[in-house]
Parts: structure tokens; sequence; C-alpha cells
């Protein structure tokens, strides 16, 4: 099983050379005041207008609809019932960012679909398809080698994904009376896929096998799946795309969400620096308070801890509704009282920012007053001093610029840590429950 690849360190509040050249190089060319803090705002979201394309290639009825819904975080994607078949190309935009579309492609047929007008009919060039999952539930045949070939001609990724694993496991232990282990089950299909693959002189050195279960998501190589999409991107900033929008738990995704999010903290810090609109303690240090709980927000999208994900995650996999959600709004009051609030209380206060003159003080108070603290104590430490001074050269005499830098630094990386913990608590209960009913998903009790 793929391991995680966690950072040995959390950067608190500190600015890297590197971001003191890319802030110096945007200082002069944008000035500092409201021409930098939009600059850099646009810089942060940029990711929003990455335009990707995945299409789910198989025959009917082989599990492609409920793996675009568990790639989609939502169930959009109907699942076709038994005997019902489509020629169709259908499209699956994703409900939190348009940009991100996923589309179920029939397979190479004689009839609608034949080899030599392949491409073509299923708009390749059109669409301009960016991965290509090739999806089968039994085995995969010439076809998949004929248009695993051309997708390659073509510099474009695809992967081999082999549904109902589950479906196998269950069959084979029935079949010998459950004397198999799971792993062997699994190491023999694994094999079997192989030689068959060797048949059509597939290159198994080059292709990218995974076994799944679309009604266990976190079980087997979904996660993995998902991961190395992500990872195979061609730029970082469709990576990022992929990542902020991509549903799915396990360890090794939540682990590529956290990095993502550390390298984005340093454009949220460096727009903070540049003006916001919340003062703090004696330093007069302007931290911008919307782009703090946007970003925070994000990271319960991200993680797929926001209110909606964790719903939908229930209606997916048959989960008792509101059992996840009950737990974790208990966990987060137990733990982590801020999270908590802005979960709470922010979404509606930024629904209505631009109507309300004093919108940052409209969210709970326990909130400001827990903010306001935290981010005091910060902004008279001695790290935040001294990335004030490094920043000096660069902004004139604003320290305070520097101080909000190191603020917004600080405070994001503490809430992407704690984000992390909750994040890996909700993904370690899932994954113990077979049943995906929850009846053990209880908070721990303090030590």
């Amino acid at each position: 099983m793929a391991q995680a690849n966690w950072p040995e360190q959390t950067p608190r509040g500190g600015i890297d050379d590197k971001s003191l050249k890319d802030l110096d190089a945007i200082v002069k060319k944008h000035g500092m005041g409201k021409n930098l803090y939009e600059e850099m705002k646009k810089k942060r979201d940029m990711w929003r207008k990455e335009v990707i394309n995945i299409a789910f290639i198989g025959q009917a009825r082989q599990g492609k609809s409920s793996l675009i819904n568990a790639n989609l975080g939502q169930k959009l994607a109907k699942v076709r019932a038994t005997g019902v078949c489509t020629t169709d190309i259908r499209s699956f935009p994703h409900p939190r960012n348009q940009n991100i579309v996923m589309w179920d492609v029939p397979g190479i047929d004689a009839v609608n679909y034949p080899r030599e007008e392949y491409f073509e009919k299923i708009g390749y060039y059109e669409h301009n398809y960016d991965f290509f999952l090739i999806v089968t539930m039994g085995v995969f045949s010439s076809d998949a080698k004929y248009v695993a070939d051309l997708v390659q001609e073509n510099n474009k990724r695809f992967y081999l994904v082999r549904t109902h694993i589950d479906d196998t496991i269950r069959n084979q232990r029935r079949d010998t009376g459950n004397n198999l282990a799971e792993e062997d089950i699994i190491a023999e299909t694994r094999r079997n896929i192989e030689q068959e693959l060797n048949t059509f002189a597939f290159d198994t050195k080059k292709f990218k096998l995974y076994l799944v279960s679309n009604f266990d998501p976190l079980k087997y190589d979904l996660p993995k799946l998902q991961k190395d999409i992500c990872q195979d991107s061609v730029s970082e900033l469709q990576q990022e795309a992929l990542l902020l929008t991509i549903g799915g738990y396990g360890e090794i995704l939540i682990c590529l969400k956290y990095n993502m999010f550390q390298d984005r903290i340093k454009n949220v810090a460096l727009a903070s620096a540049a003006g916001g609109a919340f003062s703090i303690n004696e330093f007069n240090v302007e931290v911008d308070l919307r782009s703090l709980i946007d970003e925070t927000l994000l990271y319960f999208e991200g993680f797929g801890l926001s209110k909606e994900s964790i719903a939908t995650f229930e209606e997916l996999n048959e989960v008792e509704k509101g059992t996840i959600e009950n737990a974790l709004r208990k966990l987060l009051r137990k733990k982590y009282c801020l999270l908590y609030e802005v979960r709470e209380e922010a979404p509606w206060v930024l629904s209505s920012w631009d109507s309300i003159k004093t919108g940052a003080l409209l969210i709970a108070p326990k909130f400001v007053k827990l903010l306001v603290c935290e981010m005091s104590l910060f902004a008279g430490s001695d790290v935040a001093e001294s990335t004030a001074k490094l920043l000096l050269p660069f902004v004139g005499s604003i320290i305070g610029a520097g101080i909000s830098y190191a603020v917004t630094s600080y405070q994001l990386n503490s809430f992407l840590d704690q984000m992390k913990e909750i994040a890996l608590f909700v993904n370690s209960y899932l994954a113990d429950a077979p049943s995906r009913r929850m009846e053990a998903f209880e908070v721990p009790e303090d030590e």
C-alpha cells in the first residue's frame, strides 16, 4: 500500500527567500495597496479557471457511473439498472467547479463506435480530454489496448480500472469456503489481469492498474487512483484544481491535499500583507479576515469536511443520515473551537459580506474573541517581529505588512494542521467501518 509523504515540519509564519523575491517582483510591478492585494488574490484563485476533462471509457453496466460519483463526491451520474444500455456520451460538470468535467464515454463497438472512427465519435479533439480511465468489471479486451495506444500517441494519461473487486473477493470466498485471505485474492486477480493484458502485447511496465470498489471508496485502489491522477497533472495549476475539487478520502490523498494547501498559504499571506480589514492589538496589523475565512472554508471543502461533502458521502455510502455530521460537530466543539465557529457561522457571513459594512464582526463573538486572542499573542512574538524586518526592504516603513504576513501564515498553518488531524480522524473511522453504517463513530475522550 502506498504511504503518505508527510512533510517533516510545518512552517510557522516565517517567509523564505523565494517568497521575498516573488513579493519584490510583484510590488515593483503593481505597487502596494489595492493593486497588489488584487493581484495576489487573482494569483491564488487561478486554479478556478483551469479546464479539465476526464473520460471514463467502457461498456454499459461496468461501474462507470458509480466511479464518476465517487470522484465527483456527488450522486450525479445515474447508475444504470440491469438490462439498460445507452450509447450516449454524458457529461458531468463538478457541482463546485464547472470547469472540471467527467465524461461517461461508451467503449468501442462495431455498430455505434467502430475502432476506425472511435476518437472522432467520442469527441476526442472537441472535448480535449486530459485523462482516460478505461473501466471494466470483468476482463480487458484488445479494445482497451487499442484505446490506450491512441491515448499514448497523443501524450495523454490513461489508467486501467477494474471495478467490483469487492464482489470478486466475496464470490471467491464463497466458492472456496471462505478459506482464502483477501490480500491473496487481490494478488491473484491482479496477476490474472496482467496475464490477459500480455496476450494483447500490453507493456505491463507502462500501464497503471487499479482494483476498486465504488461502494467502499477507502479500501483497495481508489484513493491511489485519485492521488495518481492529481500527481500526473501536466502543471501545478492543474494539480491544484484537481486536489481542491476531486472527492475522496484516504491518507495518501489527505497528505497530497495538505502539502498543496501549505504551498497556497504563501500567496494568501502575501495578499493579507498587501491590505486587509482587521486590526490586531497595538500593532495596527491589517489582516484580511475575509481571505482567512475563505481559505479555511476551502480547507473544509478540500478535505471533504464541509456539511455538503459529509451529507453527500453519507448518501453515496448508505450511511445513516447525520451520523458522521453529528460526530464531526461534536469533535469540533470539543477540540477545535475556532474551526467550529468558522464552519458554523462563516458561510452565512460571507454570503452577506458585501451588503454589510461590518461583516467581519457579525461572525459569532466567540470566533472573534478566539481569533483576536490567538493572533494578538503571535503578533507580539519574535517570529512576527523578525518577519516584519525581513519585509522592510520591499515595503518601506510599513512594518504592519510584515507582521500581517506572519500572523496570517501562522494562523492558516495552525488551521491546516488541525484540519489534517480531523480529516485523518474521520478517515480512520470510515476505513474501520466496513458496513459504512458508522455505529462505532464516536469522539475519543481526552487522555
